[in-house]
């Protein structure tokens, strides 16, 4: 993190906190893959589109007075299709009175404050837009959720204790163990620990004799980001959920800006008429969710395999109403 004002000396810490909370904090941004850092505005993410059908050689045709048969090798396709990783920008801006500052007992005490309000705004923003699609800046990013719903790679379950619980998660699994991917994660909100606990008490089993379902590694959400009425879990393969940063934090200390309502552009504090300080966050980052054809789930198509249609690094688990 950079502070970018020479006139107000602010601990280093402080700007570490910030982003590591980010990271640390954010399931989207500790589970998925962080691609190098951005050197403009747009990233060019290459995503294997076809690929090659080989065969054995043994048709072929023997012309009139050739000693040995001619065989024709087969001919096939690869390639790549380029998605765009693109950089908008997350920012908040916090207006603060000069005499609030001053009635601290130090004047570094706030700033601790405003960054774990801000962590938590950050985290909230990106992990609901990445797993929900919730305000995406992205062209045609509708967030994990919904392309698992388009490729069909749902599984309901009906909110009772036990192995049903269990049995969602298998069938999620093998969702996308089909598709050609392998589950590294389950991801839900805090009442993830709740169907696994129940299900344990049911089976009559301690947590390290639950096989490959309790093998999954588990990760709660408590960014806010995560709405567990629309998805009660995620199942994937989270290295293809992949970000990069354009810009990581940045805090500026304002002192004479004229801050604006950015719903019609009124004025509503001029800092240094109102003796007032203002402290400026923005990170700017892109994330994208490819889904490269491979060998598994792959459809021939003439000479090469393309894609299947229902196939898909993630799948949903979906709890039913009560």
């Amino acid at each position: 993190m950079a502070i970018l004002n020479s006139s107000v000396v602010l601990p280093v810490e402080y700007g570490r906190e910030i982003i590591s909370g980010v990271i640390g904090k954010s399931k989207a941004l500790e589970l998925g893959r962080r691609l190098p850092d951005m050197i403009g505005k747009t990233y060019k993410l290459n995503v294997a589109k076809y690929l090659p059908i080989a065969g054995w050689v043994k048709n072929g045709t023997t012309p009139a007075g050739a000693a040995d048969e001619i065989k024709n090798k087969s001919l096939s396709t690869y390639a790549w299709e380029g998605i765009d990783v693109v950089a908008e920008e997350i920012a908040v801006i916090i207006p603060v009175s000069i005499n609030t500052l001053r009635d601290t007992e130090n004047y570094v005490d706030l700033v601790p404050q405003l960054t774990n309000e801000v962590i938590g705004a950050f985290q909230q923003v990106i992990d609901s837009t990445i797993f929900f699609g919730t305000d995406a800046p992205w062209t045609n990013f509708n967030g994990i959720v919904a392309d698992a719903t388009s490729a069909g790679a749902t599984v309901t379950w009906d909110g009772s204790s036990g192995t049903s619980f269990y049995g969602a998660v298998n069938s999620a699994m093998e969702y996308v163990e089909n598709s050609g991917y392998m589950p590294n994660a389950i991801l839900g909100g805090p009442a993830l620990n709740g169907a696994f606990r129940s299900t344990i008490t049911t089976l009559g089993v301690l947590a390290g004799e639950q096989g490959q379902i309790g093998a999954l590694p588990r990760h709660i959400d408590l960014t806010g980001g995560f709405n567990q009425s629309t998805a009660f879990a995620i199942v994937g393969d989270f290295n293809y959920l992949v970000y990069a940063f354009r810009q990581e934090m940045e805090m500026t200390l304002l002192t004479e800006a004229t801050l604006v309502d950015p719903s019609n552009g009124n004025a509503l504090y001029n800092l240094a008429q109102q003796d007032m300080v203002a402290f400026r966050f923005v990170m700017r980052l892109g994330a994208a969710l490819p889904n490269p054809v491979n060998r598994v789930s792959g459809v021939a198509s003439g000479d090469h395999l393309t894609a299947g249609s229902s196939a898909y690094p993630f799948a949903v688990i979906v709890k039913s109403a009560e």
